[in-house]
C-alpha cells in the first residue's frame, strides 16, 4: 500500500495536466465517488465529497500528496477488484419497474435498509449498495448477485400476464388498480408514492411482480423453469374480474332486450356464476364478454385487433 506524504502546497509546480485528464477527469462520477470514498478510508481527507465538482476536488486533494501517482495507481487497482462495470447494470437503465424490483429484493433478502426511500434516483441507490458492499466481497461475487437478480426479473417479466392488461394509456384503470392493491394489502409501500401515471403503473406492476417471487433452484443452479403459483394467478384473476365489474357499474348504459339462446349446460353454469358473484345473469354475461374481448381482441393500446 502506498504511503501518504502530505504536501503543504496543494498546487506544486510543473503539474502534468495530461496525467489528470487521463486518470481523473476521464472517470465517471460514480468512479470518482468510489475513489474518494476509498482514499478517505485510507486517511486522505476530502473537504468536499458532495455531488458537485468531484473531479476537481479529487485532483486538489491528490496534489496535496507528494506521491499522488502511487495513490492513483493503488486506487485503480482496488477499484478493479471492487467496482462492478456499468455494463452489468444496463438492463436497469430507464427501467423503473426493474429498479423497484431490485431494491425490494435487496431490502427483503439482503437487509439493505439504508437507502433513501424518497429518492427520485433509485438507480443511484442501487449503485450505492453494490459500490459500498463490504470491501472483502470481490467484484465477481457482486456480478453474480446482480446477474441472479436480472435472471429473476426476466423470469417474472416473461411469464406475467398483467402488464398487457394494464393499459399504459388508461389512467383511470391505472389509478383504480393502485387503489385496489392498496385496499388488498398488496401495493408496494417501500417507496414514496408517485404521481405520474407512467410511474404509478410501474409501481403497480412491480407490486404484482413481487407476489410469490421466483426462488433460487439450488439443484439447477438457476431460476429457470419457475412457474407462477396458483395463489398469484388467483390474485390476478380476482383483480381483473373486479375491474370488469367496476367498468360495468360505471357504464350506466341502457340495455336493449336481446334473446341469446344457450344450451342447458351453459345456462346452468351462467346461473351458478351469477349466484356466486351476487349479480344478475345479464350482468354476468356482460362482464364475461367484455373481459375476454379485452384480453384477446384488443392490443396493448386498447385498439381492436380485428
Amino acid at each position: 500500500m502506498a504511503t501518504y506524504k502530505n504536501n503543504p502546497d496543494p498546487q506544486p509546480k510543473n503539474v502534468d495536466e495530461a496525467y489528470f485528464y487521463k486518470h481523473i477527469r476521464s472517470l465517471s462520477e460514480r468512479q470518482v465517488t468510489w475513489i474518494q470514498s476509498y482514499l478517505t478510508k485510507e486517511n486522505v481527507s476530502f473537504i468536499n465529497i458532495g455531488s458537485t465538482g468531484r473531479h476537481e476536488e479529487l485532483i486538489r486533494q491528490l496534489l496535496r500528496q507528494d506521491n499522488f501517482k502511487d495513490l492513483v495507481d493503488e486506487s485503480y487497482l482496488a477499484m478493479s477488484k471492487n467496482l462492478v462495470s456499468e455494463r452489468y447494470f444496463g438492463w436497469l437503465t430507464d427501467n423503473l419497474r426493474g429498479q423497484i424490483f431490485v431494491l425490494n429484493i435487496l431490502y427483503l433478502e439482503y437487509n439493505y435498509n439504508s437507502f433513501d426511500q424518497s429518492s427520485s434516483n433509485l438507480m443511484g441507490e442501487i449503485y450505492l449498495f453494490f459500490d459500498n458492499k463490504n470491501s472483502t466481497t470481490h467484484v465477481d461475487n457482486k456480478i453474480i448477485l446482480l446477474n441472479n437478480m436480472e435472471q429473476r426479473w426476466h423470469i417474472v417479466f416473461e411469464k406475467e400476464n398483467y402488464s398487457k392488461w394494464l393499459n399504459e394509456k388508461n389512467t383511470e384503470q391505472i389509478e383504480w388498480t393502485r387503489e385496489y392493491l392498496k385496499k388488498d394489502g398488496k401495493y408496494n409501500n417501500l417507496f414514496r408514492d408517485v404521481i405520474s401515471p407512467k410511474d404509478i403503473r410501474s409501481m403497480v406492476l412491480v407490486s404484482l411482480d413481487l407476489i410469490d417471487c421466483p426462488d433460487y433452484n439450488e439443484a439447477k443452479n438457476s431460476y429457470i423453469n419457475h412457474i407462477p403459483t396458483d395463489r398469484k394467478e388467483r390474485i390476478i384473476d380476482k383483480m381483473k374480474k373486479a375491474w370488469s365489474q367496476q367498468k360495468y357499474r360505471d357504464a350506466g348504459k341502457t340495455k336493449k332486450p336481446y334473446h341469446l339462446p344457450l344450451t342447458k349446460g351453459t345456462k346452468h353454469k351462467l346461473e351458478k356464476m351469477s349466484q356466486v358473484q351476487g349479480i344478475s345473469e345479464t350482468t354476468m354475461l356482460d362482464i364475461l364478454i367484455n373481459r375476454f374481448y379485452e384480453l384477446d381482441y384488443v392490443d396493448v393500446d386498447g385498439k381492436d385487433l380485428y
